[in-house]
Order: structure tokens, then C-alpha cells, then sequence
């Protein structure tokens, strides 16, 4: 295995040579019957499908670390290793701007987003998928692996025993636009609604009639109280800790949370939204 052809495929050689082992040794040992080993019987061990395992082997596109961790635990890999070069492999696909972001974000102890469409962290993969594809033109699979990415990030984040308190506000457009999907647009307000009945998350709408910024920002307070601001357009992007750029944006969003329905207005908002799709 040749690093140098790419971490895609090396980690697909990885997976595809420990696959070819385990049928060899079941070849040796005259159980070729009860374990084929092919790449639909591991495939069912690891709850995917055969084009996926397939897609993971030839480096078309690597699996998340949920897909990595079950494949090492299958094929018998050392534990961490695939799922270390995931991890590798999902920083050098971040753009440079967001990097010390996504590697804060896990730290974070508080967050307050606000944004012109759903925060990242609440994306499901229809939506997600549907922004992608309006933002970025180019190979489906690259399409693929940034939902996926996206998706293993806000698990990471918020699918823990201490998961930071977040606040997130959103333009009420979002809970009318259909981003070409009308199902992706459905399950993505259902999955509003359901992260507000955790404990930790707040999502507020600002209405029609306030006022907005462009572009979207978030403030992260991290341990020893430290605080950061992470701000996003299309294709730039900056992150700083510097209190003077993480008080300007304060008090811009204390500004927009002051004309932002409550959680409990958005909440019904929101579910008039979904009467659309009945």
C-alpha cells in the first residue's frame, strides 16, 4: 500500500487486503461456506450495503469513523487503526478557514449560532446533501463524503455524556424553503423540532420583519472560559479568539436574540411550517 496515491485509498487497500486475508485463512481452514468473506457477507456484519463496502475498498469514497470502527472490529484491524486516518483524512478535506473551528468545536462547553440556513450541527443528511449540492458542482462522491462528515461532526459533538448547551437561530425563509426536496425539507423540520425536546438545545426563529446580517457566525465558549467566533460565507470563512472580534459579534447576536421569537413561539412556528407537507 502506497500512501502517496491518496489517504482514500490507502485506507481502501487497507480494508480490501484484510478482507482477502480473512478469505484466504477461511479457504485454509474449509469454512469458505459458512464464511465467504465477500464483500456482502462483511457488508452484513457491519450493517451497510455491498456498494458500500465496495465504494470503501477501491477509495471512491472512505467510510466515516461509525463505518471504520465497525470494520476494524469485523476484519480484525488493531483498534483506532482505520478510524485514526479517518479522522485524518476528514481534517485535510476541511478548508483551511474552518480547521481550528472543527477542532474546537468537541472543547466547546457553550454554543450560539446564527444563520441563514440550519446550523450544521441540526442538518440531516437530505438537507445537508441539498446545500452541498446547491454550493458546491463537481463528483457526487465528494457530495457524499461531506454529508457524511457533517453528520460524524455533530455526532461527535453532541451525541456525548456532557454535550455543550446550544442556541441556534435561524431566518424564518428556512422553515419555507424546500431546498428542491420537499421530503429532505419535512425530515428537517422534524428533526428541529425533535432536538428541542433535548435539554441542551434551543433553536429560536427570527421573523420576516426583523432585521438580519448576512452570512452566519457562531460563538464558542471553551474550557477556562475562554471564548472564540467563527464566522462563514460561501467559500471563506474565519475563526478568532481575539475578545474584541468575539464582542463584536456578542453583541450583534444579543441584538438578533432580542427580536428572535422564544423557543417556545419558534417551536409552534415550526410545527405550522410541517402542516404543508399533510
Amino acid at each position: 500500500m502506497d500512501p502517496s496515491q491518496g489517504l482514500e485509498q490507502y485506507i481502501g487497500r487497507m480494508v480490501q487486503d484484510a478482507r482477502l486475508a480473512l478469505v484466504l485463512e477461511a479457504k485454509r481452514e474449509g469454512k469458505t461456506k459458512q464464511e465467504p468473506w465477500t464483500q456482502a457477507f462483511v457488508a452484513t456484519r457491519t450493517y451497510t450495503s455491498q456498494s458500500r463496502i465496495s465504494e470503501v475498498e477501491t477509495g471512491e469514497v472512505p467510510p466515516d469513523t461509525d463505518l471504520a470502527r465497525k470494520l476494524e472490529t469485523t476484519l480484525g484491524l488493531p483498534h483506532d487503526a482505520l478510524v485514526n486516518l479517518v479522522r485524518i483524512l476528514n481534517q485535510e478535506n476541511v478548508n483551511d478557514y474552518a480547521k481550528p473551528y472543527i477542532r474546537r468545536l468537541p472543547e466547546a462547553t457553550m454554543l450560539y449560532d446564527f444563520g441563514l440556513i440550519v446550523p450544521g450541527l441540526l442538518q440531516t443528511p437530505g438537507y445537508a446533501r441539498a446545500l452541498v449540492l446547491a454550493g458546491q458542482a463537481g463528483d457526487p462522491t465528494r457530495i457524499k463524503q461531506i454529508v457524511e462528515q457533517r453528520m460524524e461532526r455533530a455526532r461527535r459533538v453532541l451525541d456525548t455524556e456532557q454535550p455543550p448547551w446550544l442556541t441556534a437561530i435561524i431566518y424564518e425563509a428556512v422553515l419555507h424553503c424546500d431546498m428542491g426536496d420537499p421530503d429532505a425539507a419535512r425530515e428537517q423540520l422534524e428533526h428541529l423540532l425533535k432536538a428541542q425536546e433535548r435539554p441542551n438545545i434551543s433553536v429560536r426563529v427570527l421573523p420576516y420583519a426583523a432585521a438580519i446580517v448576512s452570512g452566519s457566525f457562531t460563538l464558542l465558549t471553551l474550557g477556562s472560559n475562554r471564548r472564540a467566533v467563527y464566522t462563514e460565507g460561501f467559500e471563506t470563512g474565519n475563526y478568532s479568539e481575539e475578545s474584541t472580534s468575539v464582542m463584536k459579534y456578542q453583541r450583534v447576536y444579543d441584538r438578533l436574540a432580542e427580536e428572535a421569537l422564544t423557543a417556545r413561539q419558534s417551536h409552534g412556528l415550526i410545527n405550522d411550517a410541517l402542516k404543508r407537507f399533510k
